[in-house]
């Protein structure tokens, strides 16, 4: 899968298993090291190996759970100067902050199982406006009661808050898109 999803050009950062051999091939200055990976089938053999640069880091503080071993990232990126190893691990963690919402979007606003009433393409585009819409107006509030509070908007609960905003509306469309 390395292959084939980095032949196209674009640079990857993919999260390992903390179990997974991976040689020490070339310590870098920035704690990163450059290591081999091989294609499942080659396992044995060591066949036809892949450079890669290893970043490893864990997560210390309150807010993230307790860690046994560290978190393992393999880059395509194998210059330490082009993209540091810190730059490398706060990216991949705020990657999970578009993951969080589109599950917010999928699963919590819209409700699991549902699909998009509109029965037109222009309908279909519609409906998704109103609901990407309504995310950012939720997300809005958030953002300005964590400001008024001098919190993080990520300690704040979107489905909480997607609860308060309901109980606020008296009345829903009675109508299909």
């Amino acid at each position: 899968m390395w292959r084939a999803a980095s032949a196209g050009g674009a640079d990857l950062l993919w999260r390992i298993r903390s179990h997974q051999v991976l040689p020490v091939r070339e310590e870098l200055p920035d704690g990163s090291y450059l290591s081999e990976i091989v294609a499942a089938k080659d396992h044995r053999k060591r066949a036809d190996p892949t450079v890669v640069r290893v970043v490893e880091y864990t997560l210390a503080g309150s807010g993230y759970p307790a860690q046994d071993a560290p978190y393992r990232l393999i880059t395509t990126i194998l210059d330490p100067e082009a993209a540091p190893a810190t730059e490398l691990a706060a990216l991949y963690h705020e990657r999970w902050e578009i993951e969080t919402a589109l599950d917010e979007l999928k699963t919590h606003q819209r409700g699991p199982a549902q699909i998009l009433r509109s029965r037109s393409p222009d309908g279909v585009e519609q409906e998704i406006w109103g609901h990407l819409l309504v995310h950012y107006a939720i997300r809005t509030l958030m953002h300005d009661t964590a400001d008024q509070a001098q919190l993080d908007a990520d300690q704040l609960s979107f489905t909480r808050s997607l609860r308060l905003a309901r109980r606020q509306v008296t009345a829903q469309a009675a109508f299909s898109p």
